[in-house]
């Protein structure tokens, strides 16, 4: 199986979308969340080349920076994912180890934290935004902000395989971190 970042959107949906165990939920979730930054980026992108006199699009080139680091780091996340996702359920049925249950939590709690970054970034470019491609950012915040809420689903779903409870209530609490972090984040939709 090929990671997302190397292979067409269609080959990739074909993939998620065949009797394969992996690519699945966590790497479409990875990818979303790559996506939603994308749309961040091509943003600061039109709206620094329409260099609005009226506004200040000072920060527009670190944010971009940083949604590019995120967009990145989301695909290499969605490899990882459809990777656990192949050892833990596309081998010879025996039971997984700890090291891929806790992979199989740690991995999408890593995407909620990025797509937490791309939400909390995506409320300033919405707020810079030109007029004419502010709507992306948006479109792009919403997907990010769906990314993470499914992505904290999965690892509250992945819990019960842990067989340390100490690291499972940590993994919780920093999910529960999270989701109330979000939370804080403007609605995109309310500009």
């Amino acid at each position: 199986m090929s990671s997302p970042t190397e292979q067409s959107l269609s080959s990739f949906l074909d993939e998620v979308a065949s009797e394969r165990v992996a690519p699945a939920g966590g790497t479409a979730i990875a990818a979303t969340g790559a996506m939603g930054a994308a749309l961040c980026e091509m943003v600061c992108i039109h709206t620094l080349a329409a260099r609005d006199a009226d506004a200040d699009t000072s920060s527009l080139p670190a944010l971009r920076s940083d949604l590019e680091r995120q967009r990145r780091s989301l695909l290499a996340l969605a490899a990882q994912d459809a990777a656990v996702v192949d050892e833990l359920f596309g081998g010879d049925g025996e039971e997984p180890s700890e090291r891929l249950s806790k992979r199989a939590v740690g991995i999408p709690l890593a995407v909620a934290e990025s797509c937490l970054r791309v939400l909390e970034v995506a409320e300033r470019v919405t707020e810079l935004g030109s007029g004419g491609v502010v709507a992306d950012a948006r479109i792009g915040a919403s997907l990010a902000a769906a990314a993470l809420q499914a992505a904290l689903w999965m690892v509250r779903g992945n819990l019960d395989a842990l067989s340390a409870p100490s690291f499972a209530a940590d993994i919780a609490d920093r999910a529960d971190t999270i989701e109330r972090a979000a939370a804080d984040v403007a609605d995109p939709f309310d500009a």
